[in-house]
């Protein structure tokens, strides 16, 4: 015989399996049902419905419910009695239609994620008459230069031509924020992106190329992707699309970490400092990889 406290903990425990039987896609009631029917073992529908406690006038589509999902089964008798599937068999089977419930909505969700992109891409404006700046600071940093490159359509252009930037890139690259903005910058080439990038020529690459995720960004070289070396001690910069602009600052305590990112979305600015980098691209050393 249950006390008062034993009473309230077995009911609290109901009810928590009743929630968890409610994420894997079953009803209130269908649960209920479920949880009776596994506690008696077999039984007719009037006795379901009153352990369960749900209305008589449910219970037959609640069971109509569970025998569609292949949780219960039925003896052919009158009146109908109804038998759990052992638990084991059930959850996976819930899993089973949960998890092509979600196939499904991710499929719906790529679809629209494709139409609104079409249809978002056409409202930008290609050019704003207005400049507009933003600061990314420390870690923020790669968020605002994953989230620019991902935007992009057309072009990127990275100038890393001074020594600290590229000592830097060489250095930060593969670490877990900055591979994300690798990842955004392979996905921009297959989008069919250009990408020019100028690195310092006293800077040894060559480390780089022996990982993985920089062996996939190669396979583009001298297609979506092209490099070249040269040495000029300028202020680093990207350009995005020719009309966006990225600054990278240094800390002044220490020049060898990144302090934030500028972004700045002028044109004019962006037009200047593109005919700059193709004056140095046109000099520049090809850089073919060591393979």
């Amino acid at each position: 015989m249950f006390n008062k406290k034993t009473y309230k903990y077995y009911h609290e425990e109901v009810h928590t399996v009743i929630e968890k039987l409610k994420k894997l896609g079953l009803t209130g009631y269908e649960s209920q049902v479920y949880l009776a029917l596994l506690k008696l073992g077999y039984a007719d529908a009037d006795e379901i419905a009153l352990n369960a406690k749900i209305p008589m006038g449910r219970i037959y589509n609640v069971l109509s419910g569970l025998e569609e999902m292949h949780l219960v089964r039925i003896q052919e008798t009158r009146p109908k009695r109804y038998a759990c599937v052992d638990p084991a068999m059930a959850l996976s089977r819930l899993m089973k239609i949960k998890q092509e419930e979600l196939e499904n909505t991710w499929a719906e969700i790529e679809t629209l994620q494709k139409d609104l992109l079409s249809e978002l891409s056409g409202i930008i404006t290609e050019n704003p008459g207005k400049s507009f700046w933003t600061v990314a600071i420390r870690e923020k940093s790669a968020e605002l230069m994953q989230e620019t490159i991902s935007g992009s359509r057309k072009e990127l252009l990275f100038f890393m031509a001074s020594r600290i930037r590229s000592e830097r890139m060489k250095k930060d690259l593969l670490k877990e924020e900055n591979l994300r903005v690798v990842g955004a910058l392979y996905e921009a080439m297959k989008r069919g992106i250009e990408v020019k990038v100028i690195l310092n020529k006293d800077v040894d690459f060559s480390n780089l190329e022996e990982s993985p995720v920089i062996h996939k960004l190669l396979d583009h070289l001298g297609n979506k992707l092209n490099c070249r070396l040269s040495t000029i001690p300028a202020t680093p910069f990207d350009i995005i699309d020719g009309e966006n602009v990225l600054l990278q600052m240094q800390n002044p305590l220490n020049p060898d970490e990144l302090f934030a990112v500028v972004n700045i979305r002028d044109p004019k600015l962006a037009g200047e400092l593109r005919a700059k980098f193709f004056t140095i691209w046109d000099c520049a050393i090809e850089y073919c990889g060591i393979n």
